[in-house]
């Protein structure tokens, strides 16, 4: 029993020492500044693949159009316009839902790495054309109406 006792007190005197306390402060605070530093370059990391995939997206975007518009311009008779009209409405509005999300993302990634931006600016939907714009309906012109009201003519009876 004397023996766990002498353990127990060299122990306690080990752990109490104000060079350890010092040790496992100086280490804690070290692992600390490690973690916090390893998180930034993580967050900052993250940051910088969305900026990558926003100019990877609007590299494929503008290679798109210029295939679509090169393809166009190789075809003489232009697609019907009640399916190509619907499809592409469709594409427009799945676009802009997506594309106001990410410009914020964007923004704020951007600012996260220091790179100057401005604000998103609200986008505004498009209507797409009506298939048969309604006729603006015809007035006789104002010259042939009467200048005076009628007079009622009685008959003598």
């Amino acid at each position: 029993m004397d023996t766990i006792k002498v353990q127990a007190s060299k122990v306690s005197q080990l752990i109490f020492a104000t060079d350890t306390v010092g040790a496992y402060q100086k280490a804690l605070s070290l692992t600390w500044n490690i973690l916090r530093e390893t998180a930034l370059l993580v967050w900052l990391v993250i940051c910088l693949v969305f900026v990558g995939g926003e100019w990877l997206w609007n590299t494929a975007i503008d290679l798109g159009r210029k295939g679509r518009a090169w393809y166009e311009s190789l075809s003489a008779e232009k697609p019907e316009a009640g399916e190509a009209q619907s499809l592409e409405t469709i594409g427009k509005s799945v676009l802009s839902a997506g594309e106001s999300g990410a410009a914020f993302l964007l923004y704020r990634a951007k600012q996260q790495l220091g790179i100057e931006a401005e604000p998103p600016a609200p986008k505004t939907v498009e209507n797409p054309p009506a298939a048969n714009p309604p006729a603006p309906a015809q007035q006789p012109p104002a010259a042939a109406a009467p200048a005076t009201a009628p007079t009622e003519t009685t008959d003598p009876e």
